[in-house]
Order: C-alpha cells, then sequence, then structure tokens
C-alpha cells in the first residue's frame, strides 16, 4: 500500500527509526514476536503509528477469515500498557453509508458491519489519537464521542517536487488533466463536455484501460480529448503538459469526505485544481486559493476554463498558492505531526 510506506519514509525523512509490522498475520504475528522481546529487553520506543486497512480488522488475510483474531488489537493493548503512545489512521467510513454490501449475501454483509463496529470499540480503548482524512465530515458520521475526542486531521502528502518552472505557452490549448478511477464515484462526463464545448482547450484523461472500456464514454472523446493508461513514473509527461488538474466529481456523502491520494500528487507538481465546491478538496482549494472550487457541471467547469483563457495570468497566480501550500502538506509534515501528537509532550 503506497500511504503506510510513505509515512514510514517520512519518518525516517525527518530522524526516525521505523521498524515495520506489516503483511498477512503469520508474517505480522514474528514480527510481533521479535519486537515483544525487543521491548520487554528494555528497548525504547517513542510511539507506534498505525494505518488500518479498508477490510474489518479481523479480516484482513487472503479469504477474509479471522486466522489470528487476537493478533493486532492484543499487541496495541500490550504495547499501551507499557506506556508507549499509540495513533492509527482510519481511511474512511465507507461501510456506514447505503450501498455498501451490494452483491454481498446478507450474512456476509452483517459478519462484516460487526467487524468494523468491533474495530472501532476496540480502538476508543486502545488508541491515543485517532487520524482521520478529514475531521469535519468524520466527527458526523463517526458515532464515537470518544474517538471525536482524540481525532486529528491526517490527509496523504505531497512530494517534495522540483519547482515547476515557467507558464503556459502563448498559442498553447490550455490543458486539464485528470488521473483515476472511472465509474462508481468517479464521474467524468461533465469534465468532458465542459472541454468538448470550449475552444482552446484540451484535456488528458488517464485511467485503467478495462474501466475505460466499461465506462461507455466513447461519444463524448473529440480530438482535444486524449485517453492514456499510464502509471508512476509514466505520467511525468503528462504532467509536464498540464496546466490544470481535476477533483471534479458528482456530491455523495462519500466523496464529500474523500481526499484522494492523487490531488496531493497534483499538488507536488504545482498544479492548480478544479475541484467540486462541498468536498473535502473543495474546501482545501478554497482555504490555500490553490484553485477553483465550482458546482459539478460542465457549464460551471467551462465558465472557468473560458475565465482563465481571458486571464492567463490567474494561473499564475493560483500555481503560485500551490508551492506555498506545497510546503505545509508535504509527506514529512505528516510525519512531524504525528511525532509532535504522539510525543510526550504532545499528550
Amino acid at each position: 500500500m503506497v500511504r503506510p510506506r510513505k509515512m514510514a519514509e517520512a519518518f525516517r525523512a525527518v530522524g526516525y527509526e521505523t521498524e515495520m509490522i506489516s503483511g498477512v498475520s503469520g508474517e505480522r504475528r514474528e514480527r510481533i514476536r521479535e519486537l515483544r522481546k525487543r521491548i520487554a529487553g528494555g528497548e525504547a520506543f517513542d510511539f507506534l503509528y498505525a494505518e488500518s486497512h479498508t477490510e474489518p480488522m479481523l479480516l484482513t488475510d487472503p479469504g477474509h477469515l479471522p486466522t489470528h483474531p487476537f493478533l493486532d488489537f492484543g499487541f496495541l493493548r500490550w504495547v499501551k500498557r507499557r506506556g508507549i503512545p499509540v495513533g492509527l489512521f482510519y481511511s474512511d467510513l465507507f461501510w456506514k453509508y447505503d450501498g455498501y454490501g451490494e452483491g454481498l449475501p446478507a450474512w456476509k454483509k452483517q459478519a462484516a458491519l460487526w467487524c468494523y463496529r468491533l474495530d472501532l470499540r476496540q480502538y476508543e480503548k486502545l488508541l491515543d489519537r485517532f487520524y482521520v482524512p478529514d475531521t469535519g465530515t468524520f466527527s458526523k458520521v463517526l458515532g464515537s464521542d470518544r474517538l471525536a475526542g482524540i481525532m486529528s486531521e491526517l490527509p496523504p502528502g505531497a512530494e517534495d517536487l522540483p519547482d515547476r518552472q515557467g507558464g503556459r505557452e502563448p498559442g498553447r490549448p490550455l490543458t486539464v488533466f485528470y488521473v483515476g478511477g472511472l465509474g462508481g464515484n468517479y464521474q467524468v462526463a461533465e469534465l468532458m463536455k465542459a472541454v468538448r464545448e470550449t475552444e482552446g482547450t484540451r484535456l488528458i484523461l488517464c485511467c485503467r484501460e478495462a474501466e475505460w472500456e466499461k465506462a461507455g464514454l466513447g461519444p463524448l472523446v473529440c480530438e482535444r480529448i486524449r485517453v492514456i493508461h499510464r502509471s508512476g513514473e509514466e505520467l511525468e509527461e503528462a504532467y509536464r503538459e498540464a496546466d490544470l488538474g481535476s477533483l471534479m466529481f458528482r456530491r455523495n456523502p462519500y466523496m464529500d469526505m474523500a481526499k484522494p491520494y492523487k490531488a496531493w500528487e497534483y499538488l507536488g507538481h504545482e498544479l492548480p485544481v478544479l475541484a467540486t465546491a462541498g468536498t473535502a478538496m473543495g474546501r482545501f482549494t478554497e482555504e490555500n486559493g490553490t484553485g477553483w472550487s465550482i458546482g459539478y457541471s460542465a457549464e460551471a467547469i467551462a465558465g472557468v476554463l473560458r475565465d482563465i483563457l481571458r486571464d492567463p495570468g490567474v494561473l499564475e497566480q493560483k500555481r503560485r498558492c500551490c508551492a506555498e501550500a506545497k510546503k505545509r502538506n508535504l509527506w514529512t509534515c505528516r510525519a512531524e505531526q504525528v511525532a509532535a501528537e504522539l510525543g510526550r509532550e504532545g499528550l
């Protein structure tokens, strides 16, 4: 998983030695045995930071069976009793919303929901800090006063990439870049319509090939919309071409709290964004001046694109805001926050 690896790298970058516990439960058991011996032998640890799986703790193994049901919570309890502060990042609450478990047998859905609730009950007892992507939405949906009281916001971080050089060349089309999923919560039809309707613009749309074939968006493609299927370093060419990133998603309770990893990848590249007003990323965009927070419609998107074409200088102003916001939102900033909050003076 990308996020735990990035946090481990960030902890090391700010001066911490790290010990990782990961893998399936059998692999975690061996690492836990080793670390318990070292801690019992007197080795000191400043804190324990963990990240939850999207599945409940008991169901993370292949086959989704609780083969070691007491392993992880037992270790957290053991660590806490020895005075080591414990913090955990909880990625989302999708299981709280309508639509969770569609296609599952009723008994499987109810078993999973029971396990999710068990996780929260255990976290109430074991955690010193409960990290979430967006405190505003989580506080409303979570249903736990104890966890709300120890909640801290810890979204993904941006890479400390070189400053973006130069602006958009005169005469070159204004280029919007979207990279991410298609279907379900991730809809791009309004964005495609806006680009089709606005001369002087183009769109680079990057997604998985299978998702593109399933999405049925072919009729919206025109000569100014390019669809690619790339990842990792292969995206850098598109980032160099792009003037704007897209975080335009139709609003629903789940997307209102989402802070997608790609949003911070845009920020690392100092790429101003179009974001849906009323969502967590819309609020971040407004508060930091890193783009435009607008309604989810082709008309609203096209309006912003036309404004930029009329006044290209506004794009550079937003880029400078991105550069400043990036400094405050690096992965190392996230690691320093956790260290400060879980350290002896932070609790």
